[in-house]
């Protein structure tokens, strides 16, 4: 036999468009008929108590609708909007790409931007002391790609802020999103390196100004590429590790206390060829592409 249970609540309301088969029912069955008393008295309690309780005045309805007819025409002006990457796709690509850029700006944390300033003067003070040993090169080449590696894992390791809710509200694709947040971050770093790279050239006229830059800018790209790769598919702290362990093992490298294969391995990373710059911006190219497919959860782990 197959009970009405569901029609039940309906029917004891009194609200069924037909109950004439349920009726029927719950009066051959004893179960039903239980169950239908049960929700009569429910029905009873709900009404009683409703009625004990006095309708609101019109006045309070009156004072809600103003409430929310001034809300609504004054919220644009009161109220901060959710930050969008506003614009319709195609529309003022350039206007979009700068609106896209600033709200990078804003989201990423401000302990990003002063571990950078520091370790781009920190290098820059280094350089110059040593820059009468000629040694200016090789101080620039260590602060200035650790720094941009740093400042790259702290940026995109996503998982840390409100992110996730800003895309889902914006057309933007997150493919955009991550490489407008590498862009602006090793822009700023690339800049204040070039200031500083200006600052020391007269310091370091046999240098000059584009030894200076490839002393530093060289190792940046592959450091900042596995930095990247490793905290957009894994987490910040492991992009971190793994950069501080190349820098300290390139320094051990330049002291001679380790051993000359690791040296040997070490030494391509400071002064990249062509094949390594390639491989760099293609794991940049594959980190993007994976990023928006990984399960959240497998890929970033706990505090991310």
């Amino acid at each position: 036999m197959n009970h009405p249970t569901e029609l039940l609540p309906d029917y004891a309301a009194g609200v069924l468009p037909d109950p004439a088969a349920v009726a029927a029912h719950v009066e051959a069955c004893a179960e039903c008929a239980a169950e239908a008393e049960s929700w009569r008295r429910v029905r009873t309690a709900v009404t009683e108590r409703a009625a004990a309780v006095a309708p609101p005045t019109p006045s309070i309805f009156a004072a809600i609708r103003a409430g929310i007819g001034s809300a609504s025409a004054g919220s644009a002006a009161r109220l901060r909007p959710v930050p969008r990457y506003g614009g319709a796709l195609g529309e003022r690509p350039w206007r979009r790409a700068v609106g896209l850029f600033a709200r990078q700006r804003t989201l990423i944390r401000w302990p990003v931007w002063v571990v950078s300033a520091a370790a781009l003067v920190l290098g820059g003070v280094i350089a110059a002391r040593v820059s009468s040993l000629g040694l200016a090169p090789h101080a620039l080449a260590t602060v200035i790609p650790l720094a941009a590696a740093i400042a790259v894992a702290g940026a995109c390791g996503a998982e840390r802020e409100p992110v996730g809710e800003l895309l889902a509200a914006t057309p933007t694709s997150p493919r955009v999103v991550l490489l407008a947040r590498l862009s602006l971050v090793l822009g700023v770093i690339v800049t204040g390196g070039l200031l500083v790279t200006l600052a020391l050239t007269p310091l370091q006229p046999v240098a000059g100004a584009l030894g200076l830059v490839a002393a530093w800018f060289g190792p940046l790209v592959p450091l900042s590429a596995l930095s990247f790769a490793l905290s957009v598919l894994w987490r910040p702290s492991v992009g971190v590790g793994a950069a501080m362990t190349l820098w300290l093992l390139r320094m051990l490298a330049t002291t001679g206390e380790i051993d000359r294969a690791v040296a040997a391995v070490m030494e391509p990373l400071w002064s990249p060829g062509s094949g390594i710059l390639v491989g760099a911006a293609a794991l940049v190219a594959v980190t993007v592409l994976l990023a928006p497919r990984l399960p959240r959860g497998a890929a970033h782990r706990a505090g991310l």
